[in-house]
């Protein structure tokens, strides 16, 4: 009789969204220097620093531009219809990342939220239980980052429009389980906010 294997930690996909037109930035945020280094460079390195999880980068807008500096430190999925909303680009990872894999769960984070830290996705991961959503909690509900159970992954290539995953994080029929990540409550929107970003890192 062979030996029993012991159960492997549980695998994780890491997807990052960064494809829209950002305009009330000015176009391009997700190459804005964070800490001397493009910003979705900086989302990347910052989750790839917890665990060894496969990470996937959906670019929408500006792919030429984004997607030579993800270069192979991510697999990068273009969504031609990234003008539809957060939902679409959604849909769009969660279709690859279907083709690349059992996973357990995945991790879905924006580039913007650029003030995260290893240490807040690894909160995430340790309140993961391959069952339930685990989501940072926001003073006005549920919000991203957050991990999705693998049962869920059909729900989320369903998704359409701008509303992302909100909808799922905040209704009444999943049961989520809430972490105070604080850091996640500053993202970058307009070059103003970069702007009062950089004068506190300064």
């Amino acid at each position: 009789m062979s030996p029993a294997v012991p159960s492997p930690e549980k695998r994780l996909a890491v997807l990052i969204l960064a494809a829209g037109e950002s305009a009330r930035f000015g176009g391009r945020k997700q190459l804005a220097l964070i800490n001397g280094n493009p910003m979705i460079r900086h989302a990347l390195d910052t989750v790839n620093a917890v665990v060894d999880m496969q990470s996937f980068v959906v670019v929408g807008a500006y792919s030429d531009d984004i997607a030579p500096v993800i270069g192979s430190s991510a697999n990068v999925i273009h969504n031609e219809d990234w003008s539809l909303g957060m939902g679409s680009s959604i849909a769009c990872g969660m279709t690859a990342i279907a083709h690349h894999g059992q996973f357990e769960g995945v991790l879905i984070a924006l580039c913007d939220q650029v003030k995260l830290t290893s240490g807040d996705y690894t909160k995430l991961i340790k309140g993961f239980d391959g069952q339930h959503i685990v989501a940072a909690r926001h003073t006005d509900g549920f919000g991203v980052p957050a991990i999705f159970p693998s049962h869920m992954f059909e729900t989320l290539q369903s998704l359409s429009g701008a509303s992302g995953a909100r909808k799922i994080l905040n209704g009444s029929h999943h049961e989520v389980i809430g972490i105070d990540l604080p850091n996640a409550a500053t993202d970058i929107d307009t070059i103003d906010d970069l702007k009062a970003l950089q004068s506190q890192i300064a």
